[in-house]
């Protein structure tokens, strides 16, 4: 059977064989050989009885019981009397000189001295391959057996270079098939073609996690915060902790395999300091789904240990979310998951376990958590004010957090269950913190038309027609997002930050040269939009307004927008510049040329002078006309960037070169001109251009990741209307995503994506999380489970109640957080803001010395007479100086190396799969010393392959089994389904259609496949069809062993008996080559 040359894709790369230099035929071997040992010692045995009796129950008490008795430390045996197999737990490792002790044992047993191997040892069969492309076996076999000898479980290699061909003799329960022989040997070299030899013989008998925290007792960001993050990062089994004050929560990402709990690291967080205590964070609330128990703990003596030992104990109690004991009030608050089983007498007796003196009993429930809201007066600063008032709140007991908003002038109180303290105490608090602070209740102002609203509800609540009037949501301040265009460099972005932050009514102003974004927060009753955008245009730039649904859109456009005005602007610059380098570097340098082109059309003017002057003018004063545009409103309003650099150096040069043009008429001597300036100016032009077109580009690509997630949003949803009495669904209608409001019940069908985020109420499916948590493996869904918008329902049919739409849901927040981050500053770009702002003073200030200086030198005498051409005087002189400063000045650095830098940086990175994704993380690259990976899609390729399958039965072939699974799995669409069509279509590209096809969502599929009845899935399928030898130890050891290393575990039945097991996993991907 020849094997499928289409798939040749899915070859892994094997490390440390190289490809060498074949040897001649006379000097070749005629064959290679390579035996394989016991490389490992572990505490469990396997032997082989080949002799043993499949109804012999006599022989296999006897061997079980001198095992047991033996002095070789056996401390259990499991004997398989079909497999003809004994597995023998030791207490201590085992090496080959045990193993033939325990065979040894196993013989004098029984009466018939039964014969007992090791399993290695145990030929289960031999494939036989043809391999192609061998010239020898000096080289090219040892290449073949170095490959093979990387598989487990392969015991015996022999290369035969008359036939072409790879014999392997593979051990039992080895889970590597010819498919996996097939892929080793051709990633081995390209130039060895492997196959299934048709004359085969076969001999029968022969998880990165991560845990969120709820942090206690922070009163600052700069110690406590500190404190608390050193600790949990030095921690065991910790590969990094961010802990976060402002929503006192640390997030800890362990290790793969760290077997550290979040009782462990409460610990750490309680060994920070004595005032730290840190409990389970919850992502979602609760909406009712959860119960709440409420004890009241006696017996307790201090809040440090008692209190600790009780809410531990509870913390730790199977089906409790949160728990937490408040040592002053003798209350325990208790979480409960959702159809937790848990009754109040068990959590009593969970608080007895804790200890003999501690009792419980059911407490009322109180109001529960209150939140107050303070109207604060007499701050003048958020630095030292509202920092000052936040830690005077916090330090309060009882209040679980204190939140003071400067810009507000609002601070917000979160109190602890069962907490005594009033408004008033917190506003004395307030005092108390400073002479110059007071606070009074914050009560929401409401319009007249809300009251009105309000009161025409109640008088009409009795009646069927009820008039409602909407209120106008009067906030203190708003928030708008508005793009801006016309920037080229941050110091135009400073400048535009800067004007906002100047006009009156501006809380607060954020603009992003990167995204072309300006985010502003205003006071609605003294600004408004149309203020800011008339702000940002009178100092020279572009802005518009939109909505946040539509800024990505309109950016995008604009972006586009932009890109073709670059690129217009430089060939428009280049098709004049490019004649002018000719004429002055080409042409120059031919004699016949250079003197045609030296010859006087006029008196002092040359054709040379004349031709480089009308070609130069176009690009003065079109390609850069913007640039001339903006340094001319920059200096109106005082704010000097790198337009007016450019506009200055080119105008420089340009109006210099026209100076000596008419210099040289009026002299007419041709040779005063100076057509290198008309050259300076046009090349200066072209450069700029050329450097912001590629930017452009650059900035365009930056916005496609976050294009592509807002891609990923649904556009409707199948809504559900019921019958009044909610019993039965009386229609389905597709409404738009924007209309899905929450409380709605949706349909979702196999093979669609989830609109927005909720819980299901009925049915069940199987969820591609991919999107959101980059995990192939599907997630079944259930009743009460939640499910997260955009993801894919891949199998199954359920009804969704919808919790979150808009913003509020997991995609949304993804979505805000990626802009959030393109906007966001990093604290070095301060003081690069401080050196933009700076820059073109500087510069004009050093052109200036620089002329004054040369002018100077020359007035006395010290430069010498010969260094000044006869053409020129003094003044022209020192100018050329001058000028020389300004335009060298001129950052061409910034506006072409840096986007070119860039552009061809993440274009190599590209090509080797790395995303780079901006200038600033391809500048921090080279402090890198560790790379952290993302596994899944980054080192695997995103998606299921089988990766190992163990053969339980001998009735059918490795082949044959494999193909039948590929067969059978055609009926089906699950992920797992298509990645063992994948392995079969390996073997054979033709795979027989099922029929009967029967298929149960989470557990498996039944069908027949030509003669045979196939049921594949899960351990509880293949029980509820009946299939047998479900306690083989193959069978235990296999799934076991899989278990460990996180593979998924898929059962094939065969004519009523367990025939295969099959192994998948998130495939290697493409970096392996690079590596």
């Amino acid at each position: 059977m020849v094997v499928n040359e289409d798939h040749q894709e899915l070859l892994p790369f094997v490390r440390g064989v190289q490809d060498g230099a074949c040897v001649p035929a006379a000097e070749d071997v005629p064959s290679v050989t390579s035996s394989q040992r016991r490389d490992d010692e572990e505490r469990v045995v396997f032997l082989v009885v080949p002799g043993l009796a499949e109804d012999d129950q006599d022989a296999a008490e006897k061997i079980e019981k001198a095992l047991l008795r033996s002095s070789l430390g056996v401390r259990n045996v499991q004997l398989d009397l079909l497999e003809k197999l004994a597995r023998i737990e030791l207490f201590y490792r085992a090496d080959e000189a045990m193993e033939a002790a325990l065979a040894d044992e196993v013989r004098r047993a029984t009466p018939e001295q039964l014969v007992a191997y090791p399993v290695w040892q145990h030929r289960e069969r031999i494939v036989r391959l043809r391999v192609d492309g061998m010239r020898c076996m000096t080289n090219c076999g040892r290449q073949v057996i170095r490959a093979l000898e990387q598989i487990p479980g392969v015991l015996h290699i022999h290369v035969d270079s008359k036939s072409k061909t790879a014999e392997v003799a593979l051990a039992k329960g080895c889970t590597a098939t010819e498919v996996d022989l097939i892929k080793y040997i051709r990633a081995a070299n390209p130039r060895f073609n492997a196959s299934i030899a048709k004359e085969k013989k076969e001999r029968a008998g022969s998880v990165p996690g991560a845990i969120l925290l709820n942090i206690t007792g922070m009163s600052c960001a700069k110690n406590c915060a500190t404190k608390v993050q050193a600790a949990l990062q030095s921690a065991e089994g910790v590969i990094d902790a961010i802990v976060d004050f402002g929503n006192k929560r640390a997030t800890i990402i362990l290790e793969s395999e760290s077997l550290v709990t979040k009782q462990d690291l409460i610990q750490v967080v309680r060994s920070a300091g004595t005032k730290f205590d840190a409990s389970r964070y919850e992502l979602f609330n609760n909406d009712g789904d959860s119960r709440v128990v409420y004890l009241t703990i006696d017996g307790m003596s201090c809040a440090k240990n008692c209190a600790r030992k009780v809410q531990d104990a509870l913390n730790n109690a199977e089906g409790v979310i949160n728990a937490k004991v408040d040592f002053d009030t003798k209350r325990a608050t208790i979480f409960l998951e959702t159809g937790s089983h848990l009754t109040e007498s068990d959590l009593i007796e969970v608080v007895h376990s804790a200890g003999q003196k501690f009792t419980a009993s059911v407490a009322k429930p109180t109001s529960g958590p209150r939140t107050i809201r303070l109207k604060i007066d007499g701050m003048s600063c958020a630095k030292n004010c509202a920092t000052k008032i936040e830690r005077a709140l916090n330090a309060v007991a009882s209040v679980e957090s204190a939140t003071v908003d400067f810009p507000l002038k609002r601070a917000t109180v979160q109190l602890e269950s069962g907490s005594s303290l009033s408004e008033n105490d917190l506003i004395e608090v307030v005092r108390s913190a400073g002479t110059k602070f007071d606070a009074a209740v914050y009560v929401p102002s409401f319009s007249p038309r809300t009251l009105q609203a309000k009161s025409e509800v109640a008088s009409t609540a009795a009646s069927d027609d009820v008039a409602i009037s909407i209120a106008s949501d009067k906030s203190e301040f708003g928030e708008a997002t508005l793009l801006v265009g016309g920037m080229t460099c941050t110091s135009c972005s400073n400048s535009v930050e800067n004007a906002l932050k100047q006009t009156e009514g501006v809380v607060s102003a954020l603009v992003s040269f990167a995204t072309e974004k300006a985010t502003v927060r205003f006071d609605k009753d003294i600004v408004g939009i149309r203020t800011l955008v008339e702000t940002i245009e009178d100092i020279g730039y572009d802005a518009s307004y939109v909505s946040k649904s539509e800024a990505q859109k309109a950016l995008g456009d604009q972006r586009a927008k932009e890109i073709t005005r670059y690129r217009v602007d430089f060939f428009v610059s280049m098709l004049f510049t490019f004649p002018i380098v000719l004429i002055m570097m080409l042409f120059d340098n031919i004699a016949p040329i250079e003197r045609g082109l030296a010859s006087e059309i006029l008196p002092g003017i040359s054709w040379q002078t004349l031709i480089v002057a009308v070609l130069a003018t176009p690009v003065q004063f079109y390609p850069a006309r913007r640039f001339h545009v903006d340094a001319w409103k920059g200096m109106r309003n005082r704010m000097l960037g790198m337009s007016f650099l450019v506009s200055m150096g080119s105008n420089a040069s340009y109006f210099y070169g026209l100076f000596s043009l008419i210099r040289a008429v009026l002299l007419s001597d041709a040779s005063v001109a100076n057509p290198d300036m008309f050259m300076t100016s046009s090349m200066l032009i072209s450069f700029v251009i050329l450097g912001k077109f590629l930017e452009a580009i650059a900035k365009g690509k930056t916005s496609a990741a976050l294009s592509k997630l807002m891609e990923l949003q649904v556009k409707s949803a199948t809504l559900l209307v019921f019958s009044a009495d909610g019993t039965r669904i009386r229609e389905e209608r597709i409404v738009p995503i924007e209309l899905v409001q929450r409380g709605d019940i949706l349909k979702v069908v196999r093979g669609s994506s989830i609109p927005a985020d909720g819980v299901v109420v009925y049915g069940e499916g199987r969820i591609d999380e991919s999107m959101l948590t980059g995990e192939s493996k599907t997630i079944k869904k259930v009743v009460n489970d939640r499910v997260l918008g955009a993801t894919v329902n891949v199998d199954g049919l359920f009804h969704m109640k919808v919790t979150g739409v808009d913003n509020d849901t997991a995609l949304s927040q993804i979505i805000r957080l990626v802009e959030d981050a393109q906007t966001s500053k990093a604290p070095i770009q301060a003081y690069a803001d401080y050196v933009a702002s700076i820059f073109v003073p500087t510069v004009l200030g050093l052109s200036f010395v620089t002329f004054s200086a040369w002018y100077l030198l020359c007035v006395f005498e010290v430069v010498p007479e010969s260094w000044i051409p006869h053409t020129d005087s003094t003044f022209v002189f020192a100018f050329n100086f001058g000028i020389a400063t300004l335009v060298v000045a001129c950052p061409c650095a910034l506006g072409l190396a840096t986007p070119t830098a860039v552009m061809v940086g993440t274009g190599v990175g590209a090509e080797h799969g790395v995303l780079i994704k901006g200038g600033e993380p391809l500048q921090a690259a080279h402090n890198v010393n560790t790379i952290l990976f993302d596994k899944t899609g980054t080192l695997t390729v995103g998606k299921p392959v089988v990766t190992d399958v163990v053969v339980l039965t001998k009735k059918l072939s490795t082949e044959e089994l494999i193909i039948l699974a590929g067969s059978a799995e055609l009926g089906s669409e699950h992920p797992l389904s298509k990645a063992i069509i994948e392995y079969a279509k390996f073997i054979s590209s033709y795979l027989e259609q099922p029929t009967g096809f029967r298929g149960v969502s989470g557990r498996g599929i039944a069908c027949t496949v030509g003669e045979h009845k196939v049921v594949i899935g899960n351990r509880e399928w293949m029980a509820d069809n009946g299939m047998k030898r479900l306690s083989s130890i193959v069978l235990q050891q296999a799934t076991m062993t899989f278990q460990n290393a996180g593979k998924t575990t898929i059962y094939m039945g065969v004519d009523d008996e367990l025939s295969a097991v099959f192994a998948e996993a998130d495939g290697s991907g493409s970096l392996d080559g690079h590596w």
